[in-house]
């Protein structure tokens, strides 16, 4: 049937197969491509794909078909602009608008353009009221956007759908949640995600509704949800104007989201508040330190040490402090006291491993990645942080060993490919070099990661 749609649309009859509906077998060259590009694609060989498609759409210049395959390509490779500029294509082209807003919609999300999802997602619906997908990234456009009622209606619209949609649940029980800390329940039960269970938790332990819309804020900070943090916190705040641990959390929740004026200021409220708390001092100390001013940090981060110093994170947190002043003689302490106070952590070991990795510290890097691999001993990322601390102090052979044991556990882990790559550059092994180098450039990365890979392969 999609090879009768394809000869139909090659006649000016037929709207095109959507990228996703299998081409069957055919001499005709176009489709031929399209074939052989579909087929790297699902391999995740993008590199390939992408070239192929572009050899589809020189054939046949007037065809949308090859600029949808593009776009879709671009979206499952990070590539959202590059898969904007092939929908734009698309449709100069004459696609329909029905193929191609749902995708212009995922890809405006992943460039967190959140009003323009609003405004394609309107037209998307509209052509297609049932699309889920779409719908979702409606709903989570008016979460960010701060429209919550809207999105307690789109997500409302979700659940008539499928009572069991779990993201639906999870989103619907946080946001009533904000307003209403019993009407929450049933949605979070019904989700059964992590998030939901710990948001689920808070709800049922005590005190009062501030304090447990500040413990909502910090699960969803823990689970890397910064939008709905700073929701929940924002509630918090406005119940109790003074309530400094709240302030401190919020400052950082919207400091993870680039809004940096407005997370300076809730900081220096939590500060004025609480000039002893921990939180507060800490999470300021590394606004600055995460900005470059290591010199503004110094009060706040050694203040938070001195209120808790048995904690092993502002351990870390100095020995970065110190190292971006300058005093590299102390920093071996400070990473040695995080060690004696978490020896059996393995969030603090890579902590560690990372910062003497990114500082020169090659030799103790490789200490804390054996101690990483003990703890850890199925992690890929522990072997990949092995392998490339081997290789920087020359170990070439144990390097070798370790990334490709990451790859064994791990066989889409970009870094892995990166590190060995350049482990066989390293080794004049050309061959090998550039197909870890390709293999890497094939998985969902960002551009500057890109440009340093495309450099090393046109170095080879």
């Amino acid at each position: 049937m999609a090879f009768i749609l394809a000869l139909l649309l090659f006649g000016g009859c037929a709207a095109p197969p959507t990228p996703s509906e299998p081409i069957g077998p055919t001499t005709d060259p176009f489709l031929a491509l399209l074939m052989a590009g579909d087929t790297l694609a699902a391999q995740g060989r993008r590199t390939a794909a992408e070239e192929v498609y572009r050899q589809a759409a020189a054939l046949r210049p007037a065809d949308p078909i090859p600029y949808l395959r593009l776009a879709h390509l671009y979206q499952k490779w990070n590539r959202p602009r590059e898969g904007l500029a092939a929908l734009e294509q698309a449709g100069r082209l004459g696609a329909p608008s029905r193929q191609v807003e749902p995708l212009r919609v995922i890809l405006y999300a992943d460039l967190g353009d959140w009003e323009a999802v609003l405004s394609h997602g309107v037209v998307a619906l509209q052509d297609d009221p049932a699309d889920r997908g779409t719908r979702h990234r409606v709903a989570w456009a008016y979460v960010v956007l701060g429209e919550v009622e809207k999105a307690v209606a789109e997500y409302g619209v979700l659940l008539r759908g499928d009572p069991l949609d779990p993201l639906a649940n999870e989103r619907m029980g946080v946001l009533l949640a904000l307003r209403d800390l019993g009407a929450a329940d049933s949605y979070l039960q019904a989700a059964r995600t992590s998030l939901a269970e710990d948001v689920l938790e808070v709800l049922m332990g005590g005190g009062d509704p501030a304090y447990r819309l500040a413990q909502v804020g910090r699960v969803c900070l823990a689970h890397a949800e910064p939008v709905l943090a700073v929701l929940a916190l924002r509630e918090a705040v406005a119940l109790q104007p003074a309530y400094a641990d709240a302030h401190a959390l919020l400052g950082q929740a919207l400091g993870m989201m680039g809004r940096d004026r407005e997370a300076m200021e809730h900081l220096e409220v939590a500060v004025e508040l609480a000039p002893q708390s921990p939180l507060a001092r800490s999470l300021m100390g590394l606004y600055y330190l995460d900005r470059g001013d290591p010199r503004a940090a110094r009060p706040h981060l050694e203040m938070a040490y001195d209120l808790d110093p048995e904690n092993p994170a502002f351990s870390l947190y100095m020995a970065r402090l110190y190292a971006d002043l300058g005093w590299h003689n102390v920093v071996g302490i400070w990473l040695d006291e995080a060690a004696r106070l978490a020896p059996d952590d393995p969030q603090v070991w890579e902590g560690v491993v990372r910062f003497c990795l990114e500082r020169g510290m090659e030799r103790r890097g490789v200490e804390g990645a054996r101690r990483l691999v003990d703890l850890l001993p199925e992690s890929a990322v522990a072997h990949d942080l092995l392998g490339w601390a081997y290789f920087l102090t020359g170990d070439v052979q144990r390097a070798e060993v370790h990334l490709l044991q990451a790859l064994q556990l791990d066989a889409d882990f970009v870094f892995a490919y990166y590190h060995l790559g350049q482990v066989y550059a390293y080794r004049g092994e050309k061959r090998k070099a550039r197909a870890c180098f390709v293999r890497a450039l094939d998985l969902p990365i960002d551009s500057g990661f890109r440009d340093r890979i495309e450099a090393l392969l046109e170095g080879l």
